[in-house]
């Protein structure tokens, strides 16, 4: 059994490390738009987005936007459910 601590430092690294693998739609985006739906799915923010691959916040929301129309999707909590989700 873990502590608590040790369970929750477990428990943040998987929230913010979602496992890589491949989802229905992902052939449809670009390398860009991939980059930014891992990191939605990661659980970053906008602003944070933008910083890692050096684009404007502007940028990103249009990547997510068009990330969620080619995928269907209403939303980011919709895009981590995709892109998180287990294929059996």
């Amino acid at each position: 059994m873990l502590s608590s601590p040790v369970a929750a430092r477990l428990v943040a690294d998987r929230r913010r490390t979602p496992a890589r693998g491949a989802f229905s739609g992902e052939d449809v985006l670009s390398g860009r738009e991939l980059e930014v739906a891992w990191m939605v799915a990661a659980g970053a923010a906008n602003r944070e987005i933008a910083t890692r691959p050096h684009i404007t916040e502007g940028t990103v929301k249009n990547h997510v936007s068009s990330v969620l129309r080619k995928l269907g999707l209403r939303d980011r909590t919709q895009l981590a459910l995709r892109l998180t989700e287990r294929r059996s």
